[in-house]
């Protein structure tokens, strides 16, 4: 590639997606200088020609290469830049190529075509992969798109007869979006396919998807605290103290931890409280409640959400959800003795 870049390449101006591609992705100082000047050359060749469909400058893949390669002049940007905002009509594969290039090149997106009512297979791959790339750039709904790339799936091929063979344009651009998924998965996406319980669900989901992390995760507190003092029947006592009192295993005695007797217990995570190993979990389950109380619950309903100990990105609010949705199911499905045995 180094050496038809170097001595071969811009002998036909369709090189020019191709030369600017590799020097998009090229360290090389040298090459990304070449690649500057013929793909210079070659948009001056074309840029005052009638764009019919044979211009090279009329092609959005064209376009789309040269503005992520984007080490042009100003006076060349400027040209590309205004033949890309006349050339956004036509077919949505067509559409999003060039919208994807004004974005590359620096530029406000326009209006976004709805890409979570299409049929066809390449126009959902390539809206797909134009989520993914420009998903901190554009809002649109992530998990729309890989929903209608799940349903066309199955009819996809490689290198058989019964089925859509992807081209290697579209397998790029594929590879691309999963790509992308994998390593920073969309929060909302995570969200949504995560099975917590439906009730907390229900209460953080709308703080969730407008980013507020923080209310999101305190609201599923309150909703816990709200099923623990229901669950057990008691409305007097609250918090940690609730939690110490009707599932922690052990109690201070002459300032000495021991182990409670199992009746002391309203809330029983196991039935082998008799046994060192179910008393450990008992005792385990219990710490986790009251440490989500206290590092998830305590700051949050003390501190504004700006503060700096309550910030968080989406990642750290789905992880403390989970949390509290597995302490949820623990404490759904523990028996619950009754409460007038606290002492």
């Amino acid at each position: 590639m180094k050496n038809w870049c170097l001595n071969r390449a811009g002998s036909e101006d369709r090189h020019l997606a191709s030369l600017c591609l590799y020097g998009y992705l090229s360290k090389e100082s040298e090459i990304k200088a070449k690649v500057k000047k013929i793909s210079e050359e070659i948009i001056e060749r074309n840029i005052s020609r009638p764009k019919h469909k044979f211009n090279v400058l009329n092609d959005p893949e064209q376009l789309f290469c040269t503005a992520l390669f984007g080490e042009l002049t100003d006076q060349r940007k400027k040209d590309l830049l205004d033949t890309v905002r006349k050339s956004i009509y036509g077919r949505l594969t067509r559409k999003i190529l060039l919208i994807a290039a004004l974005i590359e090149f620096g530029e406000k997106a326009p209006e976004i075509p709805d890409l979570t009512r299409v049929e066809d297979i390449e126009e959902i791959i390539l809206g797909l992969w134009f989520v993914e790339r420009y998903r901190n750039i554009v809002e649109r709904d992530v998990i729309e798109c890989w929903r209608l790339f799940e349903k066309i799936y199955p009819s996809i091929v490689f290198g058989g007869e019964m089925g859509y063979n992807l081209s290697c344009r579209n397998l790029a651009f594929l590879y691309e979006a999963v790509n992308r998924e994998i390593v920073e998965p969309d929060p909302n996406m995570l969200f949504d396919l995560y099975p917590l319980h439906p009730e907390i669900k229900k209460v953080s989901e709308p703080h969730f998807k407008n980013k507020k992390y923080p209310s999101a995760v305190f609201q599923a507190l309150q909703k816990l605290e709200e099923l623990i003092n229901e669950t057990i029947g008691i409305k007097d006592i609250y918090g940690v103290q609730l939690i110490k009192d009707v599932m922690n295993p052990k109690k201070i005695v002459d300032k000495k931890p021991e182990w409670k007797n199992p009746e002391e217990l309203i809330v029983h995570f196991n039935e082998f409280l008799d046994e060192i190993h179910g008393r450990n979990e008992q005792e385990g389950l219990a710490l986790i409640s009251e440490g989500i109380l206290k590092a998830f619950r305590h700051p949050k309903g003390h501190k504004p959400e700006d503060h700096p100990m309550i910030e968080m990105d989406p990642y750290e609010a789905l992880g403390q959800l989970i949390t509290i949705d597995y302490i949820w199911r623990r404490i759904q499905t523990a028996k619950i003795l009754e409460k007038n045995l606290i002492k």
